[in-house]
């Protein structure tokens, strides 16, 4: 297949499950020459059966990554309280992608999962060549991100924000 359709295909089949994701379906739309390239070069598919660890708590990731959660269940375990169960459509580590960071809990799948996987070294690498998006700057959604990670009393690899269309 042609290195062009294969970059289609990729930005085709990730930009689905990117979507779950407002931050990330507002930078499809606003920047969809980088979401191409970030979709062929930082995401690629993970399957996982019952028990398989995705990460730890303490674990500081020498390829730190963010994952979405296509298909199957995960169990979080860290979080004050029960276990939080992590279903389709959702996201986990975003934090990885924004600051440095050690997991604060673990991720095991309970079903069998498939996960969609940004490298946040690739996507950083990506996003930060791209200067004419000037009315899309991912590094405020970043600063946004980090100073409500400051503010709220319990911070796990499921925390995170809305993006709200505009960085005022």
């Amino acid at each position: 297949v042609a290195e062009p359709l294969r970059v289609e295909m990729h930005f085709e089949m990730y930009t689905s499950y990117l979507n779950y994701h407002s931050f990330f379906a507002a930078y499809v739309t606003e920047g969809p020459q980088v979401m191409r390239r970030i979709c062929h070069y930082a995401m690629s598919s993970l399957l996982l059966s019952h028990g398989d660890v995705v990460f730890s708590k303490g674990e500081s990731p020498s390829h730190p990554k963010m994952f979405f959660v296509v298909k199957g269940t995960c169990e979080y375990t860290g979080a004050p309280g029960e276990p939080i169960l992590v279903n389709e459509k959702q996201c986990v580590a975003e934090a990885v992608l924004w600051t440095r960071w050690s997991h604060q809990g673990t991720l095991t799948a309970i079903t069998d999962v498939k996960l969609a996987a940004l490298d946040a070294k690739t996507f950083q690498d990506i996003s930060d060549r791209f200067k004419d998006t000037a009315s899309f700057d991912p590094k405020l959604y970043a600063s946004d991100f980090v100073a409500h990670l400051n503010q709220i009393e319990y911070v796990n690899d499921l925390s995170g924000i809305k993006y709200k269309g505009s960085f005022e």
